[in-house]
């Protein structure tokens, strides 16, 4: 910055080092002005006799103005970014214990009903996560009265099925009038259905107590071959099955070997009964996968035949608890069954497609 001193008549009595000895404005006003690229400030001093003008460039003005901005905003681009990192980090362990207990609420399900650990949980979680195993430990009580229930009456009928079975064939084979041997052919008919209902709800009972068991290892070939074999000791199922393995000869699920049998027994039996009569059945064995296709009329909404004792538009005899068994134990080691109607590749048909998890 520079300066001048001039007087009433605007003659340059005193200028600083670097001033021109000319003076900077032409009129002398009190206040700011800008003349031949150069800001001016006048005062008056001495009763208006003596002007003092204190001037900067234009040029140093926007300069030290650039410098300013400069000096405030670089600390800026570098500060806000690391507030944003320490913020986003701050949360993030802030919300830490609510993510924690999210994640141990969506872990429970039905075979699932552990108390949740509140140890580590602040207070007001800890709070939540209490009620929550509160909630836990009743639905487990009815689940278990449910189950035990279900166990129990499917397995004191067993017996006494078997029994009046036993004693309707007698009498079946001791009645020699074709119309009196009527009725006990149906009787026997309706305990068979019984008795097929009784297994169901064991293999149910089975499924809900976890029968899958995670961990194992089941060997899909000699599993789906032994069921294929029993299946074709029937006369009415001989030859109506065919079994495709893969090219390899190796097919391998993490599954307990008892489970994979009811599974594969189920899909099968619904396959045999509900599709075409006499037309073959399909039992495909893929890359971590396994499918039952069978030939029949088209089903809609094929998805919600797996809630338990749902049954489609069919005549065949059946509890509709096929498919839930199925679908209850492969949802304990996290494998999907996807129902298609019709088949792939085809117009009509059924298909049940099992997919495992990787082994």
């Amino acid at each position: 910055m520079v300066f001048q001193v001039r007087d009433g008549a605007g003659r340059v009595l005193m200028h600083s080092y670097g001033a021109s000895a000319e003076p900077l404005t032409i009129k002398l006003a009190q206040g700011f002005s800008e003349e031949a690229g150069w800001r001016v400030y006048t005062e008056p001093a001495v009763s208006g006799t003596v002007f003092v003008q204190v001037a900067e460039l234009d040029t140093r003005r926007n300069e030290e103005t650039f410098e300013a901005a400069t000096g405030f905003l670089a600390p800026m681009v570098i500060l806000i970014p690391l507030s944003a990192v320490i913020a986003w980090l701050v949360l993030a362990r802030s919300l830490r214990p609510i993510a924690t207990l999210r994640g141990q609420i969506s872990a429970r399900h039905g075979d699932n009903l552990a108390p949740i650990h509140t140890g580590e949980l602040p207070s007001e979680l800890a709070a939540i996560a209490k009620s929550v195993n509160s909630l836990m430990q009743r639905l487990s009580i009815a689940l278990d009265a449910e189950k035990e229930f279900t166990t129990n009456a499917a397995h004191e009928l067993r017996t006494p099925i078997a029994g009046a079975l036993a004693q309707t064939e007698r009498l079946i084979a001791e009645t020699t009038d074709e119309a009196a041997g009527k009725r006990p052919r149906q009787i026997k008919a309706a305990l068979t259905e019984l008795a097929g209902l009784s297994e169901k709800l064991m293999q149910l009972a089975r499924a809900d107590a976890g029968i899958a068991v995670a961990g194992k290892t089941a060997d899909i070939m000699a599993v789906a071959s032994l069921v294929v074999a029993d299946f074709e000791q029937h006369n009415q199922y001989k030859g109506r099955l065919c079994l495709e393995t893969p090219a390899n000869g190796k097919a391998y699920a993490a599954i307990d070997t008892d489970a994979l049998a009811i599974v594969l027994r189920n899909l099968i039996e619904n396959a045999l009964r509900h599709g075409a009569e006499g037309a073959h059945v399909v039992v495909r064995i893929g890359d971590g996968s396994l499918s039952v296709i069978n030939d029949g009329l088209v089903v809609s909404a094929p998805s919600g035949l797996v809630k338990r004792f749902e049954r489609g538009a069919t005549r065949a005899e059946g509890s509709g608890l096929g498919l839930a068994i199925v679908n209850k134990i492969l949802q304990q080691i996290d494998a999907t069954l996807v129902l298609n109607s019709p088949a792939t590749g085809r117009r009509d048909g059924f298909e049940a497609t099992i997919r495992f998890p990787v082994v």
